[in-house]
């Protein structure tokens, strides 16, 4: 069996040459017959990843090739299979550790490296070619693959949910309001929030750059738990001097989760988990100039002093602009006077059947408790604190629904053989400093999300059979051929 490499290439001389000789000295030691196909984008528009590996894959049924893996010009095999596989497969599953360049694997990730039969990349018709610049094509490259039930499997990831009741928010006009924010919050004594939801499926805003879904909030400078359109969970704090610090997951599923977000007033920083997990810790302060040095100084965490309220399942109701609704349902939600300790929040996490307003195992909080919603007790449109400290929240255009007894979550993930590749640093084009880097990625973020929500794929109309290019030269040499065309 022939093998077609094939690799999207503008403007990286240094990458490619160290790339050449790296993969052919690595498919030599395996004896893997294969063509190494370089296809070049010569033109000034948005790199076009999709479109020029749909050409490379021409080039490579040409010459003969039985199957083609798709390759990044930045990525080099230290450990990996790249034998014919009967099905799409994965590659890049791992990467060696290198502090200046990070690359996350998430359960869909289906980037990198991609290895096709051929008759199975023409039954799929190839990438779309209308992703132009950074992210998603391969995004929907899996949703093709999903579409026609080839190189998919199914993951389940565990879940202990009994018979609860959850509050459903509409994403319009839902919320839940606690006018009682400073008998909870002093902005001086250390407070653990901690919610258990599960967002509906992303809609994005096309006016927007992002989109944020906030759990919970006290307005102005926001201090929240928010879900966005980057697929992670975030929370933010702001310091007195009105600079924001935030902590995000890395990308995740979206399934029914729960985060922990601890405010340490005292030592002026906030920390977060998921799922009983610690994801990160982070100082409060502020970015200042000191001779000529950005310096960076502790400060308080930002006290409300305006603020009467706070809000579940919303930004802030009466903002005009970003009132950021939260479109999905919320089953849980507690205030604890001081931070839980990693064990509670692991106990609190595995916990399905015992209320909060009882010790059990390693939880030993449940007098600390300052506010507590489970959503069971529900009386003409205000839900009673459970902490009995007199909370409650007033209801407004949420309603109850029933979750019964979810053990375990499905979702469709590529099937992958485990390899290790090393990363050649470079630029990073996507996700950087909680915004989209170009702004090419949000118009194909909105493409993919759009054309999914509205099961629109017509991979048919867009794919190999339309894909249009000018071929400048092509140059080949023994095994090697390099390409250069127009888009």
């Amino acid at each position: 069996m022939k093998l077609g490499l094939v690799v999207p290439y503008k403007k990286r001389e240094s990458q490619l040459k160290l790339f050449k000789k790296e993969i052919t000295e690595f498919l030599n030691s395996k004896n893997i017959d294969f063509e190494l196909i370089i296809v070049e984008q010569a033109d000034d528009k948005p790199f076009n990843r999709g479109k020029l590996l749909n050409i490379g894959f021409d080039n490579a049924k040409k010459l003969g090739c039985d199957y083609v893996v798709f390759h990044d010009v930045d990525m080099l095999p230290i450990k990996a299979d790249y034998s014919y596989p009967n099905h799409p497969v994965h590659l890049a599953t791992n990467f060696e550790f290198n502090p200046n360049v990070k690359r996350i694997i998430f359960d869909e990730y289906f980037g990198g490296v991609t290895m096709f039969p051929i008759e199975d990349f023409e039954r799929i018709n190839g990438y779309s070619n209308e992703y132009w610049g950074w992210g998603f094509e391969d995004d929907d490259l899996l949703y093709r693959c999903k579409k026609y039930n080839i190189g998919c499997e199914k993951k389940s990831i565990p879940k202990n949910i009994i018979n609860k009741k959850g509050m459903y928010f509409n994403g319009k006009s839902s919320f839940i309001e606690c006018n009682k924010l400073r008998e909870i919050f002093d902005f001086e004594t250390n407070k653990t929030i901690s919610v258990s939801f599960k967002s509906d499926d992303i809609v994005l805003n096309p006016n927007k750059e992002y989109d944020d879904f906030t759990i919970f909030s006290i307005p102005g400078y926001d201090l929240n738990i928010t879900y966005n359109s980057f697929k992670r969970y975030k929370v933010e704090a702001w310091s007195e001097k009105l600079q924001p610090q935030s902590i995000t997951t890395d990308i995740t599923t979206n399934i029914y989760t729960t985060i922990v977000f601890c405010l340490d007033f005292k030592n002026k920083k906030i920390s977060m988990y998921q799922d009983g997990k610690f994801v990160e810790e982070k100082q409060i302060g502020f970015h200042h100039l000191e001779d000529g040095i950005e310096k960076f100084r502790l400060a308080n965490i930002y006290s409300h002093p305006d603020e009467e309220s706070f809000y579940i399942g919303c930004g802030n109701p009466i903002r005009m602009e970003n009132p950021n609704f939260f479109k999905g349902t919320i089953t849980d939600f507690a205030i604890y006077d001081g931070i839980l300790s990693d064990l509670e929040i692991q106990t609190l996490n595995d916990n399905t059947l015992i209320p909060l307003t009882t010790n059990f195992k390693k939880y030993k909080s449940a007098e600390k408790l300052l506010c507590y919603y489970d959503f069971n007790l529900i009386r003409n449109e205000i839900l009673f604190d459970l902490s009995m400290n007199g909370n409650d929240g007033i209801i407004n255009n949420c309603h109850l629904v029933e979750i019964q007894n979810i053990k375990e979550e499905e979702i469709i993930i590529p099937k992958r053989r485990k390899s290790l590749f090393k990363l050649i640093p470079h630029k990073e084009n996507g996700y950087v400093d909680g915004v989209w880097k170009e702004k090419g990625t949000r118009i194909n973020q909105i493409k993919f999300f759009s054309n999914i929500a509205n099961d629109i794929l017509e991979n048919e109309k867009d794919g190999l059979s339309t894909c249009k290019y000018r071929e400048l030269t092509s140059v080949s040499e023994g095994n090697y051929h390099f390409i250069s065309v127009l888009l």
